[in-house]
């Protein structure tokens, strides 16, 4: 896995929405991986009425957003296989929207599991 030098993480924490949300896909889609916070529950984020489950493509984005709230928790890994299958269904079960790519300044890009199930299926 590649892992961001602390200059690229802070320059590409401090991109829009829309290209940290493309960058989040470049990288799953090469590293076959994304990163939440757990705990012995998950990191949930809330906006507007709506329960968010972050996700980050690298463990140095998860770990620079475990702070406040987060502090205690720690960086933990799926599969690109999980997060279509088993990571999604759960999702869905409990209602959760994924939150893709917080940084600790701003809030990542709330998507339904279905938009977030076909982008990462189509990345080019």
């Amino acid at each position: 896995m590649r892992s961001p030098l602390t200059d690229e993480l802070n320059k590409i924490t401090t991109l829009s929405r829309l290209r940290r949300y493309q960058y989040f896909m470049k990288e799953v889609a090469i590293n076959k991986e994304v990163w939440t916070l757990y705990k012995g529950h998950w990191a949930i984020n809330y906006a507007s009425g709506y329960q968010l489950f972050p996700l980050w493509p690298n463990e140095s984005f998860a770990l620079a957003c475990a702070i406040q709230n987060w502090q205690q928790f720690k960086p933990i890994k799926f599969s690109l296989d999980i997060l279509l299958t088993d990571v999604i269904e759960m999702l869905d079960k409990h209602l959760l929207f994924p939150c893709i790519f917080d940084t600790p300044f701003e809030q990542g890009s709330v998507i339904n599991t279905q938009l977030l199930k076909d982008d990462l299926l189509n990345v080019p």
